[in-house]
């Protein structure tokens, strides 16, 4: 459904899952990776929907990467989201912040 780091993804607000969760009306989330539902604080989101009687079930948690490759892609999500922001999200300017990031991340 897109990056969990955007909320205004169209798949995720087509889904319209928040309020029949606030109203108990749900009683599990199907997701493949637990950044598809929320790129951050999937922890938080897992607490909120569990107190509305929703729980959450990860149908790829074979696919764990490692911490270290987990926290690149982070950043790399990140920079990617904020540059478009700011750049546009179709510019060659958000092109080569994410490629040079990429790059710097790949060295480390």
């Amino acid at each position: 459904m897109g990056s969990g780091l955007n909320e205004k993804r169209k798949g995720f607000l087509r889904l319209r899952l928040l309020d029949p969760v606030l109203h108990n009306e749900v009683d599990k989330v199907l997701v493949l990776h637990e950044d598809g539902l929320t790129r951050f604080g999937f922890d938080t989101s897992r607490k909120v929907l569990e107190g509305h009687g929703t729980t959450i079930e990860v149908l790829n948690q074979a696919d764990a990467k490692p911490p270290q490759q987990e926290l690149v892609e982070d950043l790399i999500t990140m920079i990617s989201h904020f540059s478009g922001k700011l750049y546009g999200m179709r510019s060659s300017k958000q092109k080569e912040v994410v490629k040079r990031a990429k790059e710097l991340f790949a060295q480390a």
